[in-house]
């Protein structure tokens, strides 16, 4: 048997080093990807916990939505209509509209992967109470058509809503 020609061994050491360096790059590849989807990440948590906070915020900085809100959604059952204005009504069913988008968009980021279940119980998804109040059962017929069928499937086995 002869001896391979230097010329050949180069060109094995080079095809060896070519496959060395697809790999490593393989693996740039992959890290990148891990560090971009863990700030995507992070991006969204805090997305959430920017309009969670605003929500918050509006209700404790405005004491005519607080008031509204604690009217309509209260705990303790329904609120006596002659105590419930009309701009009362309004503003506690907008602010819950909104809080229910707030959920949904919750609830689609899990559905995606993009965030972890715990998420769901620290953004209101599980274990709200008003969800499960006498006005809101009436409420939710009036709205579940406006959001996405997943997000209403999952809601409504969470909360024993049933569909009108």
């Amino acid at each position: 048997m002869s001896e391979p020609s230097p010329r050949s061994r180069f060109r094995a050491v080079g095809e060896l080093l070519a496959g060395v360096a697809v790999i490593a790059s393989l693996v740039f590849v992959g890290m990148e990807l891990r560090q971009n989807t863990a700030a995507v990440r992070a991006q969204t948590r805090q997305g959430l916990a920017d309009r969670n906070a605003q929500f918050i915020t509006s209700i404790s900085e405005n004491p005519e939505l607080a008031r509204a809100w604690d009217l309509m959604w209260s705990l303790d059952g329904p609120t006596r209509p002659d105590v419930l204005t009309h701009t009362d009504s309004v503003q506690a069913v907008i602010a819950l509209f909104g809080v229910l988008r707030h959920v949904e968009n919750v609830y689609l980021q899990f559905h995606e992967g993009v965030v972890d279940e715990t998420v769901l119980d620290s953004y209101g998804f599980r274990r709200t109470p008003v969800y499960s109040t006498p006005q809101f059962v009436e409420y939710w017929p009036t709205v579940r058509d406006r959001f996405d069928t997943r997000f209403v499937t999952a809601f409504e086995l969470e909360y024993n809503l049933s569909e009108p």
